[in-house]
């Protein structure tokens, strides 16, 4: 007979309510079986005084309760003084179907907890539990202001205002600009609108005139489009504000930030979002696979008989998978970098999407280790990983020849005679070469158009003025590597070119 040992003599379970609270006290010695005594309670402030006094007078100095969505926080806020607190995720101790009940919930955790059996969630300090909420509301609230970007849309395209189908950006410079016009101006031409394009837009004025020919918009469509105009410009105010008060709370984390933003894709918004969702602390976790399966970016284990099973990710922070999952496209755009590598090697057997979220999981890896050590990211060498893949071919090309059925003696030769053969010398590079330069760990100031939006903004500077009609464009201009009559593309996994079109 197997005997578990009991760690704590007194020790409670809570089935947290919004209501009510199913409380479970077990007591006795160690060696005894536990006397349980079972509890109602209110979740009002009076109720869980009472409540706390009456665990004390039963001589309790452990609770293990349930972590049911935002009604533990109240319960934590009046029984962490002079108690300690276990917060369990309700999947860890699921009853079988049929002999589900709140109380029968309480003494399946106070006799689990008295036997040391339930594993606590990870409680961040009350710092960044502030600064998580600030972060999330944040995500919500940008969500809401392209909502009403995508129903403007939907009012231009029921107008007849095609500008979709030639912008990329409707909401830019250009567009901000051309929307207001057709706001305010009603006997503006075709023409007259789309020569207030900027930049490499111009190149596309006969398109956008096309796009803009005849439109039907009326007065109703212009009282919509308001609508939501006002409504996308309160809630970006809103979040500007938050932004401000983003800043006020990361301001002791500048170092953990700083050091974020030395890996390949990690800007300042995505590290004060992972800082948020982490803690920062990476002493909580054990090493990197445990903060990986927490965050949920790892494939689970589905083995049975001796066999392994494709498995997906599970269901955690979804806040930290997003920004996980842009930082890792951002790496992956970088040129000669690690992640670049990974995700064109990985895409080949796994597809774009499947090949993000592994390169979300080893960026993740990486931050724990920046943040564990506190030593900024290093790019390894690129001589080194060229010499370590070609090596990987040969021996992965003599493994195709064993199967095809050739002379093992030759294909032993032939690895030799590769291996051996003399690597181009690497050029004069040490680790503060390879470094990333630092960036400024602040947020870049906002820049808007002509509607009030905000606008996106790209890494070099550029000017929202017009260029002459007639003067040659940047964009047009040719370049020495490109050969003539050739379209450049952008070096990114999407296809995606870093500049706006204004």
């Amino acid at each position: 007979m197997i005997t578990i040992p009991v760690i704590t003599e007194r020790c409670a379970g809570i089935d947290v309510g919004k209501r009510g609270l199913a409380v479970a006290v077990a007591l006795g010695p160690a060696d005894k079986e536990a006397e349980i005594k079972t509890r109602e309670s209110g979740t009002t402030v009076p109720a869980l005084q009472e409540l706390k006094g009456w665990l004390l007078e039963q001589g309790c100095t452990s609770i293990a309760m349930e972590s049911t969505g935002s009604y533990w926080i109240p319960v934590k806020n009046i029984l962490e003084e002079g108690l300690k607190i276990t917060l369990v995720c309700a999947r860890q101790h699921r009853p079988k179907k049929g002999e589900k009940t709140d109380f029968r919930d309480a003494m399946d955790l106070a006799i689990h907890h008295r036997h040391g059996l339930l594993r606590g969630s990870y409680l961040p300090e009350r710092r960044i539990v502030e600064l998580r909420d600030l972060t999330r509301r944040r995500k919500k609230l940008i969500g809401v202001i392209a909502a009403e970007k995508n129903r403007i849309q939907k009012v231009l395209e029921c107008a007849n205002v095609k500008m979709g189908n030639v912008m990329r950006d409707v909401f830019g410079v250009s567009g901000q600009e051309i929307l207001q016009a057709l706001l305010e101006h009603k006997e503006l031409e075709a023409a007259e609108l789309a020569d207030m394009a900027k930049r490499r837009l111009r190149d596309k004025i006969p398109q956008l005139t096309e796009a803009l020919e005849a439109h039907q918009m009326n007065d109703h469509h212009r009282w919509l489009i308001r609508q939501s105009l006002a409504h996308a410009q309160f809630v970006d105010e809103q979040v500007e504000e938050l932004e401000k008060r983003i800043e006020d709370y990361v301001k002791p984390y500048q170092k953990q930030i700083e050091l974020m933003m030395t890996i390949p894709g990690v800007g300042y918004t995505a590290a004060v979002n992972i800082l948020a969702e982490t803690g920062g602390d990476m002493n909580q976790f054990a090493d990197a696979h445990h903060i990986s399966s927490w965050a949920g970016v790892c494939s689970g284990n589905n083995r049975s008989a001796g066999k392994r099973k494709n498995s997906h990710i599970k269901k955690a922070n979804k806040f930290l998978l997003a920004a996980l999952v842009e930082s890792a496209w951002g790496a992956a755009r970088r040129k000669e970098s690690i992640f670049q590598r990974k995700f064109y090697r990985w895409m080949k057997r796994m597809g774009e999407k499947k090949t993000n979220i592994a390169l979300a999981h080893s960026m993740l890896r990486v931050v724990w280790s920046v943040l564990k050590h506190e030593r900024p990211y290093v790019e390894p060498d690129a001589t080194v990983l060229k010499a370590l893949e070609r090596e990987k071919q040969v021996r992965h090309h003599a493994r195709q020849l064993r199967q095809l059925g050739a002379d093992d003696k030759t294909i032993e030769t032939m690895v030799k005679n590769l291996l051996e053969l003399p690597q181009p010398a690497p050029p004069a590079q040490d680790a503060a070469t390879r470094q990333p330069k630092a960036r400024s760990a602040r947020r870049q100031p906002v820049a808007r158009g002509a509607l009030g939006l905000r606008i996106r903004q790209a890494d070099k500077k550029y000017s929202v003025v017009k260029e002459q009609p007639g003067a040659p464009s940047r964009a047009t201009t040719p370049n020495k590597h490109t050969p003539r009559g050739s379209t450049p593309r952008a070096n990114s996994p999407r296809g995606r070119s870093p500049t706006p079109e204004g």
